[in-house]
């Protein structure tokens, strides 16, 4: 990896943070999401109007392949946090990731890892994993969990990020990379709406709209940018498999604002798990 890429993701992880601060603010999560989505989708206008490209039919089915995973995403996320705290939610969506990630980019996309890379993935995994666990003999809890439906849908989110992260790593090999994740949001946001109407309604969201305000239209950008500025850094050849574990580094940011700004609880494990994320990470930038 370039400096320039290493600095792309970690730019795309800033971002990311305001993206779930906002979320996190959330009056229902699942509203919110939808106009997100919604704004992300009037604010990057400029980018198929400025950089309209041709699009082989292969471009379209991926992105329409990613869209399935990326709606599937966000409503799996929805339904975990109706059942599950986020201290088993978090570890089990987040962590699952990367490890799947890895697996997809070894055996589907043919990518070369170093041994140093592939330790750095693991390390950041196992910072993901700790880093909102209530403490530090309790790293069963999330496992033991997923007897109930909860910790599943949380699971089943995990996949569905890794999925999505393999399929654009091909996809923008057709299409370039910021009109691809535009168009990709586009199609989340169709898949999404019915689920999005029969759980919250069309009250709810107008409920959301008025309680968050700019909220969904500051996440809207982040989001978008976010998530372009890894499908750039991947674009210039950084594997997916690294690109997907080194976005998980806007965890130490988010655990930093909310120990030492939110003031909340679990300040020791969030440090140690940030720590192994933030290790994991320049093993990658340096060994990867």
């Amino acid at each position: 990896m370039t400096p320039f890429t290493t600095l792309l993701i970690l730019i795309s992880a800033g971002l990311h943070v305001v993206t779930h601060i906002a979320l996190k603010q959330s009056r229902d999560r699942s509203a919110f999401v939808w106009w997100m989505l919604l704004w992300a989708g009037f604010l990057f206008l400029p980018i198929p109007l400025l950089g309209w490209t041709s699009i082989p039919p292969i471009g379209w089915r991926l992105m329409a392949f990613s869209a399935v995973f990326e709606a599937g995403y966000f409503a799996a996320i929805a339904l975990a946090y109706r059942g599950a705290d986020l201290s088993v939610v978090y570890p089990l969506a987040r962590g699952t990731a990367p490890v799947l990630l890895l697996l997809w980019s070894l055996v589907f996309l043919n990518e070369t890892l170093t041994a140093g890379g592939m330790l750095g993935i693991l390390l950041i995994t196992a910072g993901l994993y700790t880093v909102n666990l209530p403490r530090l003999g309790a790293w069963r809890e999330p496992l033991r969990a997923l007897r109930q439906v909860g910790p599943r849908w949380a699971l089943a989110a995990g996949a569905c990020i890794s999925v999505y992260t393999a399929v654009d790593k091909v996809g923008i090999s057709h299409v370039p990379p910021l009109l691809y994740t535009y168009l990709a949001l586009w199609m989340s946001l169709v898949l999404l709406t019915p689920w999005t109407i029969w759980l919250v309604g069309r009250k709810g969201l107008r409920e959301e709209l008025r309680s968050s305000r700019a909220g969904t239209v500051l996440a809207g950008f982040t989001t978008l940018a976010a998530y372009g500025l890894v499908l750039l850094a991947m674009s210039r050849g950084v594997p997916a498999a690294y690109a997907g574990a080194l976005r998980e580094i806007s965890v130490v940011f988010g655990a930093a604002y909310g120990v030492f700004v939110l003031k909340e609880q679990g300040g020791p494990m969030r440090i140690l798990g940030a720590s192994f994320v933030a290790l994991g990470a320049v093993m990658i930038g340096v060994l990867g």
